[in-house]
């Protein structure tokens, strides 16, 4: 495995201070040279030289360290160098008999700690060589000593012995070392997809320990809660934290409904016990938003119920109406054209409750965009007329000309049309009989009927609840189910037959002056 740059650092780091060592063990040897020993000293000048031969590695080390050299290049030449020079002060103070040989072995051991194995030897192999050659020169000017021969091989033993240990066990703190970094690598890159992971969530994610201190949270807990701070403990959460910790810290999973900052919130907290540790992972919703989710999958299901029952309908009910029409053709006795015009009718009425109960199936396919209220207005009335000439005269609307709404145009232009029908059919036949005015709030609808009364009131928006003969009943219950699908609601306020559609917020008019531009 190739060292990481972290590790070539430290290993200069080591480098830098290995020199250190180098400098005191070259002062303490002079010492002792000058004090504690001086009567062994055999060349003061050989000596001076040997110091200033050291001097200059420590200097030439301390320089070339700091440039961009290869490692291994600076490592080679100056524990080569060390190794020769404690091996040449070892003989100037009579060999391997004096003990300063043993002076080698923290060179080897660091040899060991910062070369690969081959080169671990190598510097043992060359420890070796000065040592016996300081043996032979010392057997050529004085004689064979056996003694001085059993100390080199004894202490090349050990030079060998120490180099291997080292390298082995450096190897394998290297070998650590990366797997650690390794390790942490891994880790950090889980920690991110992780966050990433819990950012995507749609609900808050809270993570806390067993103290209430909060660990970590994505951005809805954030724009839920308010202003969070990793590793402190969080005042909303306590009243959670202390009721945990009375029922006596159970590791089971639990539903949860508090109120925080004003706000109802729903959902489950789940411990999680590893080794010692234990944390709490809370995930919360707004109520709100899950009725809503709730009601957009009753929808959606409602939506395939109304269509399989409407697709199951009108293939009878055309055969039926087909063969009325057919039998009207054929029969000459009135009672026989009677009963099929009742056919026909009946047919055309159970058509048009199909065509309600589809336009309910589809509320929860809202597209929603923004627009502004006064042209759509204007469009809508003038077709609406175009439909029912009859009521030309008795319509008047006010509509502000800056009013923006964000609302699905074919959910509205039905909420209205149905809001102006049943107007003009309930109101008098003068001439503004009906008004129409909206606001950036609100749109309202009004006539001068009589109003309702108050046991129709309360079921108004009663699905099948019809106050006349000729309804369905479904007009003003889908307009309602439409206005909440688009985030509205749609209301009677009384007296007098007057329906209030209250938007869910405004937009700003400048936003069309600039999507134009």
């Amino acid at each position: 495995m190739t060292p990481p740059p972290a590790a070539l650092l430290s290993t200069r780091k080591a480098l830098r201070f290995f020199n250190l060592f180098r400098i005191a063990l070259v002062a303490v040897l002079l010492l002792m040279t000058q004090w504690v020993l001086p009567a062994q000293a055999l060349d003061h000048a050989a000596l001076w030289l040997w110091a200033l031969a050291y001097a200059a590695l420590v200097v030439a080390g301390a320089v070339v360290g700091r440039l961009a050299l290869p490692l291994s290049w600076l490592l080679t030449a100056t524990l080569a160098a060390d190794i020769v020079l404690i091996s040449s002060f070892t003989h100037l103070y009579g060999g391997v008999k004096s003990g300063f040989g043993m002076l080698l072995l923290p060179f080897l051991a660091v040899a060991g700690m910062l070369v690969s194995g081959r080169l671990a030897l190598f510097y043992a192999a060359l420890a070796t060589f000065s040592l016996f050659a300081s043996v032979a020169l010392n057997a050529w000017h004085g004689g064979l000593d056996s003694n001085q021969l059993l100390q080199a091989a004894l202490l090349a033993i050990a030079g060998f012995v120490t180099s291997a240990t080292t390298w082995l066990l450096s190897r394998k703190a290297r070998q650590s070392e990366l797997l650690a970094a390794l390790r942490g690598s891994q880790l950090a890159s889980l920690n991110r997809v992780n966050a990433l992971a819990l950012q995507a969530l749609r609900e808050a994610v809270l993570v806390l320990d067993a103290q209430g201190v909060l660990r970590q949270f994505n951005a809805t807990a954030s724009r839920l809660l308010g202003d969070l701070q990793r590793d402190r403990l969080q005042p909303v959460l306590q009243p959670l934290i202390r009721r945990w910790h009375l029922q006596g810290m159970p590791l089971q999973e639990q539903e949860i409904d508090l109120v925080l900052r004003g706000q109802q919130l729903i959902g489950r907290m789940v411990p999680l016990a590893e080794d010692d540790s234990l944390l709490l992972v809370v995930f919360l919703q707004p109520a709100e938003q899950l009725a809503a989710e709730a009601q957009q999958l009753k929808l959606a299901a409602l939506g395939r119920l109304t269509a399989n029952i409407a697709h199951e309908i009108r293939n009878p009910l055309a055969a039926i109406s087909h063969a009325a029409e057919l039998l009207g053709e054929e029969a000459v006795a009135p009672v026989t054209q009677r009963l099929s015009c009742m056919v026909r009718d009946n047919c055309a009425r159970i058509e048009h409750l199909v065509a309600e109960v589809l336009q309910l199936g589809r509320r929860d396919r809202v597209h929603g965009e923004v627009f502004l209220l006064r042209p759509f207005v204007d469009e809508l009335i003038a077709s609406f007329l175009l439909a029912h000439p009859e009521y030309h005269g008795r319509l008047g609307w006010q509509v502000e000309t800056t009013v923006a709404v964000r609302f699905d145009r074919s959910h509205l232009q039905r909420i209205l049309t149905n809001l102006l029908a049943n107007a003009c059919r309930h109101g008098s036949a003068q001439p503004g009989a009906v008004q129409l005015v909206a606001t950036a709030q609100r749109l309202t609808v009004l006539d001068d009927g009589p109003g309702l009364s108050e046991a129709a009131q309360g079921r108004l928006f009663e699905p099948f609840f019809t106050t006349e003969s000729s309804g369905t009943g479904l007009g003003l219950y889908i307009a309602r189910e439409l206005a909440q699908a688009n985030g509205a609601q749609l209301s009677y306020q009384p007296p007098g037959g007057c329906f209030q559609l209250t938007f869910p917020e405004s937009h700003d008019p400048d936003h069309f002056l600039r999507t134009d531009r």
